[in-house]
């Protein structure tokens, strides 16, 4: 897994902070590393912005109990998809 991808998707959850006022609340968050890591360990360059997008509300819901709305989260999912790709 490529430590570039993983450190920038840590920053655009960490930028995003799905959580909100909940995420000092958790411990060991790290900047949500380990999401991070789960997102790009199911996704690869040829994924879709809609997979990528599945995938990473699966995860944080899984994670953190969170209700994401995909349309709201699809933007996100796009910016994951361009760091895969290098873009």
């Amino acid at each position: 897994m490529d430590e570039q991808h993983i450190e920038k998707v840590k920053l655009l959850l960490t930028e995003w902070n799905p959580l909100g006022g909940k995420a000092s609340q958790i411990t060991n968050l790290e900047n949500y590393e380990t999401e991070a890591i789960d997102i790009l360990f199911y996704i690869d360059k040829k994924s879709s912005t809609n997979y990528i997008n599945k995938i990473m509300v699966d995860v944080l819901s899984q994670s953190f109990r969170l209700n994401l709305e995909r349309t709201a989260t699809i933007k996100h999912a796009e910016k994951i998809r361009k760091i895969i790709n290098n873009e």
